[in-house]
């Protein structure tokens, strides 16, 4: 795999990619020693964290390279690896449109370290990622937050296997397309990963069931919330108000505002964080 056939899969902008192409010809020394302990910290204050926007997206794009193989090894399949690396290519779109700046964040970082250990698949719209159940409740991680039944810890218990799954920004979440990657994934699973999973499992706001029943049935979200069980939830509004407003949260109605920021904006007790699984 080279470097510019790694940068043709991930499809970055114009401008993106020649910044990227540049970063890495002028100071390819510097970027291989760099990527080398760009991963190593405690608490997620990676070493990578602490460089410039650029530097970081130029690196962790040289980490691809490698990364190719370590996916290919498991027998993933050319498509969903380069679909998987594409949220390195989101995640620098979005950054530009924001800042006007080629880069990622220090959270687009952190979040890249699941296809640095290669433990998240991008299938058809979504991502998915072999997982451990997890109860976010008191018991698990120490203060109050939900609350689950022990009948369904019981029936799912902690640490059971379960697929992670994950919402990109601008994924398609219309019913056939959703079908299609839980099927695909379903699919995916069985054939490379020897491990029985339990259930699809799925933490976000957008499964929080006063939100959702709020939408109009035929609601792309409303029907893809409706999939799952929901087991545990709480109006905790932070994660729907950085993805509807973006990290300064709710301060003003955008003029060319969706229904979803109009209810948030005027609504904010109707959005929460819900968990919900799908049984296996």
């Amino acid at each position: 795999m080279t470097l510019e056939t790694m940068l043709a899969e991930l499809q970055y902008n114009n401008d993106i990619e020649n910044a990227v192409l540049q970063k890495i010809r002028k100071g390819g020394k510097e970027i291989e020693e760099i990527s080398k302990s760009a991963y190593q910290g405690e608490d997620f204050n990676f070493a990578l964290c602490g460089r410039m926007p650029l530097t970081r997206l130029a690196v962790v794009t040289y980490l691809l390279l490698r990364k190719y193989d370590d996916y290919k090894a498991k027998g993933t399949p050319d498509k969903i690896i380069f679909d998987t690396f594409r949220d390195v290519s989101l995640r620098a779109k979005l950054y530009y449109e924001k800042t006007g700046k080629v880069g990622i964040s220090k959270g687009d970082v952190i979040w890249f370290l699941h296809i640095m250990n290669g433990v998240i698949f991008k299938i058809g719209s979504l991502q998915f990622q072999p997982f451990e159940m997890i109860y976010l409740d008191e018991e698990t991680i120490g203060e109050p937050y939900m609350t689950f039944t022990m009948e369904q810890k019981e029936s799912l218990p902690a640490g059971a296997p379960v697929i992670n799954c994950h919402i990109q920004q601008g994924a398609n979440l219309s019913p056939d397309v959703v079908e299609e990657s839980f099927q695909s994934a379903r699919q995916f699973f069985s054939t490379y990963f020897k491990t029985k999973y339990k259930a699809f499992l799925c933490y976000s706001w957008l499964l929080y069931p006063p939100m959702v029943n709020c939408l109009p049935l035929k609601s792309n979200i409303k029907q893809f919330a409706d999939r799952f069980t929901i087991i545990g939830n709480i109006n905790d509004p932070e994660q729907a108000l950085e993805y509807l407003f973006g990290q300064a949260g709710k301060k003003k109605l955008p003029s060319n505002a969706t229904t979803l920021q109009k209810l948030a904006f005027n609504r904010i007790e109707m959005f929460g964080f819900a968990c919900g699984i799908i049984t296996l």
